[in-house]
């Protein structure tokens, strides 16, 4: 009796203990929640990361406009992926990823997205609830959501028949102990062993389907419970649909309890106890070969569970990145419209201490300047500001308008060995996408930097002049970079110019990064070259060179060697060469010297 007594007492106290650990923990949690709001996530994602969140996006890509890899490459989303991934579940996580790749060209789901943040910015506790119950949902890091559903229902439904004639076979030689001690106790032993084996052999089997099992599991319940949360009435068209599709999965809620319960690695006496539990009766496994058998006939309400919470949690992504930028806008979004975007006191997000620039643009932009000047970041800030605009319905700046854009740009492109292409195919390539969009009905927003890059001046100008010439005549607005000054005065009908500039102030290279009008007529590459310590000589030269060619158009090696008679070898704007020294070009050749033989 006295063990008994020591037992119940033990039990007791390690259940208050789990209680109070329990409060503990959600008290903590709930600090942190707090703590995070408005601040830039923590959390960096590598290659596999990414390419899992990637997977429902690839899934649900569909016909409609995307962000194509090129400019998600050249904008650095990936990165601007995570200044806004203030997210606690896969559904969020995934379905913020997929918000970014698809800018919007419907107003009415833009201005849904706003009131959703609007709302949840403005009632913390509501917030609050919902991120907490977002999280206790969680993350699967080991594979996307999105495939473990579809995966899941396609999984052969399993009978429980043998599970439960183990559980027989097991409640049998329990009780045989009462008949036959020494033998019930062996048998019972036996059983123990055989339902442990059986539960680890049945368990590798489905193991890399439970986790999604769980999952699902946590957003029927969790999804409920949002649903009935206080003073939601804001949000009643994303719960409503929620409420009725959670009500088709109250058998997953019901089976909730024998998936969730438990944790390997729990570190909780009840997590501890519960383990061995699964173990020896599989109820784990019962409720799992149930849960397939349902996934089935509920795949659809599923599915719609799961936008929905992606939707509500891209809402707190939304009001967070908001809270978390000093400058902000809501964008003037039209339709209809000929091209234009007007923009003031755009900056970058990612950028520290970014200098914001203002820019009226009612017709293409030619933008000039000096190497570090700015150009690369101006072009990446409008561009960016485009697709935060039709995504999040968010402008870092004080004011942003324009149409709805197709967003495209050709800026950081690089050979591709896999493919076998050069830098100059890439190029071509990357313009000629943005070529065949332009005659869309909705017009585009291009980004070009450094045109034709790859191939040799005299082409590179030609050949770039005529391609920016043909946009003009479309229906797209173009911002393009160039270090050529001669395009910027070939193209002056067509395309407005706007430079950055520096400043050169004790030994030092100054830059502005304001977005100044007119073409630049400052060149800073041989000053660099000068104050990261070249040598003396070969900066010399190097102007003289440039000086040389600015006012004949001919290339010239060692300029002054020529005033000495001295070999010299020259290039003609049309690349012909030729080798100049003492004699005249044409002139006879010296006889040779006399000597012996």
């Amino acid at each position: 009796m006295e063990y008994i007594w020591f037992l119940a007492a033990a039990v007791l106290f390690l259940y208050i203990w789990y209680r109070q650990n329990e409060a503990r923990r959600r008290r903590l949690f709930t600090e942190r929640l707090k703590e995070r709001w408005g601040q830039v996530p923590d959390q960096e994602y590598g290659e596999e990361d990414l390419r899992r969140i990637r997977r429902y996006f690839e899934r649900f890509r569909g016909g409609e406009y995307v962000l194509d890899d090129i400019t998600w490459n050249d904008l650095d989303m990936d990165e601007v992926f995570m200044l806004l991934n203030h997210t606690n579940s896969s559904a969020g996580e995934e379905a913020l990823y997929r918000l970014l790749r698809t800018p919007c060209t419907d107003l009415s789901v833009l201005l849904k997205r706003d009131r959703l943040a609007a709302v949840l910015a403005e009632n913390p506790p509501l917030r609050l609830e919902l991120e907490k119950q977002l999280a206790a949902i969680g993350k699967n890091s080991r594979q996307a959501l999105c495939d473990y559903i579809a995966n899941l229902s396609g999984q052969p439904c399993r009978s429980n028949g043998f599970h439960y004639i183990g559980l027989a076979a097991l409640a049998a030689a329990a009780a045989s102990i009462a008949i036959w001690p020494d033998t019930g106790i062996l048998a019972l032993g036996g059983m123990i062993g055989f339902q442990m084996i059986v539960y680890y052999q049945q368990k590798a089997q489905v193991e890399s389907y439970f986790s999604c099992v769980s999952q699902v599991v946590r957003m029927a319940v969790h999804g409920r419970a949002i649903a009935a949360l206080k003073d939601s009435e804001a949000l009643s068209e994303y719960l409503t649909p929620l409420r009725a599709s959670v009500k088709e999965l109250e058998p997953f809620c019901a089976k909730s309890r024998f998936i969730s319960a438990g944790k390997a690695m729990g570190g909780s006496p009840f997590d501890l106890i519960m383990d061995y539990v699964k173990m020896l009766l599989h109820t784990d496994l019962i409720a799992y070969n149930q849960i397939v058998r349902m996934t089935k006939d509920k795949e659809t309400a599923i599915w719609r569970v799961t936008e929905i919470l992606g939707q509500l949690e891209c809402g707190l992504a939304i009001a967070s990145l908001r809270s978390c930028l000093g400058q902000w806008c809501r964008p003037q979004l039209t339709a209809g419209e000929p091209p234009y975007l007007h923009g003031e006191g755009l900056y970058h997000p990612l950028v520290d201490r970014a200098v914001p620039n203002t820019i009226y643009a009612r017709r293409n932009q030619l933008i000039t300047g000096s190497n570090a000047s700015g150009k690369s970041t101006f072009l990446k800030t409008v561009a960016l500001s485009a697709v935060l605009a039709q995504t999040t319905y968010t402008a870092p700046g004080v004011s942003y308008r324009a149409p709805l854009y197709q967003i495209y740009t050709s800026m950081a492109l690089r050979d591709s060995l896999q493919n076998g292409e050069s830098y100059y195919i890439a190029e071509i390539r990357s313009l000629k996408r943005i070529l065949d969009r332009g005659r869309d009905r909705l017009p585009v927003l291009c980004m070009i930097d450094e045109v034709l890059r790859g191939t040799n001046t005299v082409e590179r100008i030609a050949a770039s002049a005529q391609i920016l010439r043909s946009m003009a005549d479309m229906n797209l607005l173009c911002f393009a970079a160039t270090h050529d000054a001669e395009l910027a005065q070939l193209l002056e009908p067509w395309y407005e110019n706007g430079h950055f500039s520096e400043e050169i102030a004790g030994g030092d290279v100054l830059f502005s990064y304001r977005l100044k009008p007119g073409r630049t007529k400052s060149r800073n590459a041989l000053l660099l070259l000068e104050l990261m310590g070249y040598e003396e000589t070969v900066l010399r030269q190097a102007q003289e060179m440039a000086e040389h060619f600015g006012q004949t158009g001919v290339w010239s090696m060692d300029v002054k060697e020529r005033a000495h008679g001295r070999a010299s070898t020259e290039i003609h704007r049309d690349g012909d060469y030729s080798s100049r020294g003492r004699r005249e070009l044409n002139a006879p050749e010296p006889e040779p010297a006399k000597g012996r033989r």
